[in-house]
């Protein structure tokens, strides 16, 4: 009705209404393909896929598979229907790298990418991360150089997160890896890479994927390769004994990890089809959280959805209590805009929480 303050729902009617909207969109859609596969929507208006309906299908399947995964551990049967009703329709999900959804430049339109302008535009002010920095370096990741620039001491380095931070110090002065992002790059809501992985977890949970869960887990790694145009996958594919490595802040000894030490990750990449479900899960999201990158907002929701990968959590932690550090921030509290001018609703709101408005509190997918 045009309110700007309103009640809440809870968290799992509005993923009956993501589901909703999906399927909606998909019937029509394929109702227009099926009619006329060649003909193009709004071509001169979309710059993610030009018009192409049948790539608009795929993106939102993989967008229906991501929300069915999400909710795996809230509502399993429901998860099991929503991904086996995305991967098995006639056109189903992404699968190549022309299937990508992102934000193309076009001389009509054109935008400076975000992480360019936080990191070696104007603001200066993001690194390479302390946890990318262990698994890359610790699995001599091809994708290292796609991602990140070598720092002033040529190397790939990275920053903790939540330390005692002195910006002239880590931002200016010490050997910290920059992004490899230019500002005229294209922004990615999705990669094929994503839809792979979602798979073998699914084929890994005894789902109908339509492939095992080893082939689609390669398939995944593959399709990042590709993706990121990096070579040398068959070698990493193989590689059974490279696991994440020590990291050494080379700013502030304090917050290094050391080979000992229980922070520090252990998966290695090989498949072993021997192995029990969660090793199986933790290789697969370990890759899957390479393969998204920037797409942090997805990254942290699948750290939170299944506690992989192994992430240092903060150096220092200023939550008070409420948040454990080595289970690590679980949501964003409300504003404090809302309880000042929606006051009426935030009682109810707090309530569908079914915990404290703050940094610790789960959501309600959030069930592992």
């Amino acid at each position: 009705n045009g309110e700007l303050y309103n009640p809440y729902d809870s968290q799992e009617a509005i993923y009956e209404s993501f589901f909703k909207e999906l399927d909606d969109a998909i019937t029509v859609l394929y109702d227009f393909y099926q009619k006329d596969s060649s003909a193009k929507v709004l071509e001169n208006y979309d710059f993610v896929y030009g018009g192409n309906v049948e790539s608009w299908i795929r993106f939102a399947n993989t967008l229906k598979l991501r929300l069915a995964m999400r909710i795996v551990y809230a509502n399993e049967a429901k998860a099991k229907q929503m991904a086996v009703e995305a991967v098995s329709h006639p056109i189903g999900v992404m699968t190549k790298t022309t299937d990508i959804a992102r934000l193309q430049h076009d001389n009509d339109f054109s935008y400076r990418h975000p992480l360019f302008v936080v990191g070696t535009g104007e603001f200066n002010d993001a690194r390479m991360g302390a946890t990318m920095d262990s698994y890359l370096n610790g699995y001599s990741d091809p994708r290292i150089s796609a991602y990140f620039r070598l720092s002033n001491e040529g190397k790939y380095t990275g920053i903790r997160t939540g330390i005692e931070m002195n910006r002239d110090k880590y931002a200016l002065e010490a050997p910290f890896s920059d992004l490899n992002t230019e500002a005229n790059d294209e922004l990615v809501w999705m990669n094929p890479a994503e839809a792979f992985f979602l798979r073998a977890e699914g084929a890994a949970r005894g789902w109908d994927m339509q492939g095992e869960a080893g082939s689609l887990y390669e398939q995944g790694v593959r399709a990042s390769f590709e993706y990121l145009g990096v070579s040398g996958v068959d070698a990493y594919l193989s590689d059974e004994t490279s696991k994440p490595a020590p990291y050494t802040d080379p700013a502030n000894s304090g917050n290094s990890v050391d080979e000992n030490s229980p922070l520090l990750g252990t998966i290695t990449i090989k498949w072993n089809e021997e192995a029990g479900f969660e090793e199986k899960l933790e290789r697969i999201i370990t890759q899957k959280w390479i393969a998204i990158y920037p797409d942090g907002q997805e990254a942290w929701s699948e750290f939170r959805r299944t506690g992989y990968p192994k992430i240092f959590p903060v150096v220092i932690n200023n939550s008070g209590g409420t948040i454990k550090t080595d289970v690590q921030v679980r949501r964003i509290p409300f504003p404090s805009t809302e309880y000042r001018d929606n006051a009426g609703n935030m009682g109810q709101a707090v309530s569908l929480l079914g915990g404290e408005d703050n940094g610790g509190t789960r959501l309600w997918w959030d069930k592992k």
